[in-house]
């Protein structure tokens, strides 16, 4: 079965918009990342942001592309928190 991907396109709202997925299990395809900034794609506070929703969910599935300018995440099965350990 293939997997139906809600597609955005920009990163002004990128942690919102992994929020809103991560609570509606809608997988995403976020496209055009900044990719006319100086340095292109993802900060460093959205790379932590990612970590941390691969952490509490197990089957997390996130994919960039080599230059950072494209998203593709879908959400695994959310696990309890009070074992987590940050890596």
């Amino acid at each position: 079965m293939k997997e139906s991907y809600m597609h955005l396109k920009g990163g002004e709202y990128l942690r919102q918009c992994l929020l809103l997925s991560t609570l509606s299990t809608t997988p995403v395809l976020i496209n055009d990342i900044r990719p006319d900034d100086m340095s292109p794609g993802f900060r460093s506070h959205e790379i932590l942001f990612l970590r941390l929703l691969e952490m509490i969910s197990d089957g997390c599935v996130i994919e960039i592309n080599e230059t950072g300018t494209k998203l593709k995440y879908k959400l695994g099965v959310l696990m309890g928190g009070r074992n987590l350990v940050p890596a």
